[in-house]
């Protein structure tokens, strides 16, 4: 027996079809009459397509950008549904997963749960230790770039920033805290100090007590703040001045605040909120203004490099020459370091894979020839991976008797 469709029946077939129908054109619609809120939302992956010519290779390299998702990150409303569905899970349902890249805890704070194929919030969460044959493989690869740079008359330093995560567990959802009080941090740390004589400096302390004082992360935002990394900076130029005494450390009493009214950080332009979650941000400004200026680089780049590298020149040549090697910590620490060095080149290399520690540029050493060498790491970009061997594929050259 058929049944006949009721008016409502059918008022709600025909909205059903209307409401699918404006779904699928609504994309194409925005395109050209652009109505929907313009968003930033910061993303890897936003190549543009390749102009296809009569070239096969354009053909390929179309094919393979449109293959590794680029109709998925250009759908007209994305960046709208993106900030929709962020602020759903941040402001009223009050629930995030690891699963995804940014983790919303408490207070609206924003935590980077993914980096890469990298679990942040997981593996510092997890009970398990890290792979000791992993962390040997760094450790030992550290001592040997230690070696190497000793017999050129270098000194060599290694400083490890831990994850926002790392220093504000408190802020994290109950679930996703840390199961032991141990780090993963400070067990990589113990190891090198005990199996190599690499100088390593771990601030993690350093933040955790002027975080009784200050805040010393942004809340929107994966890195420290001035207060943060100044306090850093009071941990880092201890050991610089043990071996360089003319080096004059800087004082708190030197520098004022300057705050900028309400801007966005990095993990709320990841997930569309950069609208909705902003805080103040701050710059230490020195009161006698600062020595060190800045300069190009204008040397062959490196496909390591994330960027082109930058000097500083402080003009005053009783001060050591120094080559730092960094990630995107570093700029925050720049304004107070640069004042330690007559001159100092900056460069920004690309972080680590699961299988390969971070590049060690020898030819550049050899160029520059610095009274210091500085690898600055942050926590991820330096821990092993929980799982799988971690091995080297840059190894600098073997450390005497090996």
């Amino acid at each position: 027996m058929q049944t006949i469709p009721t008016p409502f029946r059918r008022t709600v077939y025909v909205l059903s079809a209307l409401l699918f129908v404006a779904l699928v054109v609504a994309p194409t619609a925005d395109r050209f009459l652009k109505f929907a809120p313009r968003t930033l939302v910061a993303e890897a992956g936003g190549a543009k397509l390749v102009t296809v010519t009569g070239d096969p290779d354009t053909w390929a390299k179309w094919f393979n950008t449109v293959r590794r998702g680029y109709l998925e990150r250009h759908y007209n409303l994305r960046t709208m549904l993106i900030t929709w569905n962020s602020f759903l899970d941040t402001f009223v349902l009050a629930s995030t997963s690891t699963n995804s890249q940014v983790v919303a805890g408490k207070d609206h704070w924003l935590f980077l749960a993914q980096d890469g194929s990298r679990n942040i919030i997981e593996d510092a969460r997890s009970a398990d230790p890290l792979p000791e044959p992993s962390v040997d493989v760094i450790a030992r690869e550290m001592e040997r770039r230690r070696q190497w740079l000793a017999a050129r008359g270098i000194r060599y330093l290694v400083i490890v920033a831990p994850n926002k995560n790392t220093v504000y567990p408190e802020k994290l959802p109950d679930a996703l805290r840390p199961r032991k009080p141990e780090s993963h941090l400070s067990q990589f740390v113990d190891y090198v100090r005990e199996a190599t004589q690499v100088d390593i400096v771990d601030v993690t302390a350093a933040l955790m007590e002027q975080k009784k004082h200050d805040q010393v992360f942004y809340i929107t935002d994966s890195h420290w703040n001035a207060n943060g990394a100044f306090a850093a900076y009071t941990e880092i130029i201890r050991h610089i001045v043990k071996d360089f005494p003319q080096v004059k450390p800087l004082t708190r009493s030197q520098f004022e605040v300057e705050r900028f009214d309400w801007l966005p950080g990095d993990l709320a332009n990841m997930i569309g909120l950069s609208d909705h979650l902003k805080e103040d941000r701050i710059m230490y400004v020195n009161k006698d203004w600062y020595t060190a200026r800045g300069a190009s680089y204008s040397g062959s780049m490196d496909p390591h490099y994330f960027e082109e590298p930058q000097y500083s020149y402080t003009g005053n040549a009783s001060l050591p020459n120094a080559l730092v090697f960094h990630d995107s910590f570093w700029w925050e620490l720049l304004p107070f370091v640069a004042e330690s060095f007559n001159k100092a080149l900056y460069v920004w290399l690309r972080p680590q894979s699961e299988s390969e520690f971070r590049f060690f540029d020898t030819a550049l050493v050899e160029r520059e020839k610095p009274d210091i060498v500085i690898d600055e790491y942050t926590e991820r970009y330096i821990l092993p991976p929980l799982r799988g061997r971690f091995q080297i594929k840059n190894a600098v050259a073997a450390a005497p008797g090996k």
